[in-house]
């Protein structure tokens, strides 16, 4: 990260503390066989992700539980196959201030909705989706674990899943030859399967524990 955008985050990050005093939010547990109304926010850069997430949408759609995605593209541009993509919201870095707060219409407008279960399913620390889920009404907010982060109600931990992700890792790409294209084509998958492994590993325990969540 540039100098420039480290300052700009760290105003950001004033701005949210700044905007979270005065707020009082009612915590209560969801499980899924109450929730209603389910919120999830994302980070779209990688479409392997999308149709991860399209597939937990479907499950819980079949359940009757009301669903309402938004996908962070970590890009000035938003990704053409999500253009038009029924139930399903991007924003991009186009749709940013200053200091990296969303401004699009649908950013703000799905940081205003008071969802029974927001779900943050992002793997990284993206500053506009911690700026959404820090604001969100939502009753009941749930993710992964990171430090520092206090946004969350209920966190997975996947970082011990980590060296079983990388053996996978490993034998997948094992049979690969050494050259300069295998490389670049080894980083590629080595990307993918990891987001493709994390991202599933936290939507199957944050399903199985809040399934079976005392409310």
């Amino acid at each position: 990260m540039k100098w420039t955008d480290e300052i700009r985050n760290k105003i950001g990050r004033q701005v949210l503390t700044t905007k979270l005093k005065g707020r009082h939010r009612k915590v209560q547990a969801c499980n899924l066989d109450n929730a209603r109304w389910v919120g999830i926010i994302y980070n779209a850069t990688e479409y392997i992700s999308f149709e991860i997430i399209k597939d937990l949408v479907k499950v819980l759609s079949d359940n009757g539980i009301a669903v309402s995605v938004l996908g962070y593209v970590d890009s000035k541009k938003l990704i053409d196959h999500y253009l038009y993509r029924k139930g399903f919201d991007f924003f991009s870095k186009n749709d940013l201030n200053w200091y990296f707060r969303p401004v699009s219409t649908v950013a703000v407008k799905f940081m205003e909705e008071p969802f029974d279960l927001l779900l943050n399913l992002s793997l990284e620390d993206h500053f506009p989706i911690h700026f959404i889920t820090t604001l969100s009404p939502a009753t009941f907010k749930a993710g992964r674990y990171l430090p520092a982060d206090e946004s969350l109600d209920f966190m997975i931990d996947i970082e011990k899943e980590n060296q079983t992700m990388r053996s996978v890792h490993q034998e997948i790409l094992g049979g690969l030859e050494t050259t300069n294209e295998n490389r670049e084509i080894e980083a590629d998958m080595d990307k993918k399967t990891e987001t493709e492994l994390q991202l599933k590993f936290l939507i199957s325990q944050l399903v199985h524990y809040l399934s079976i969540i005392n409310t």
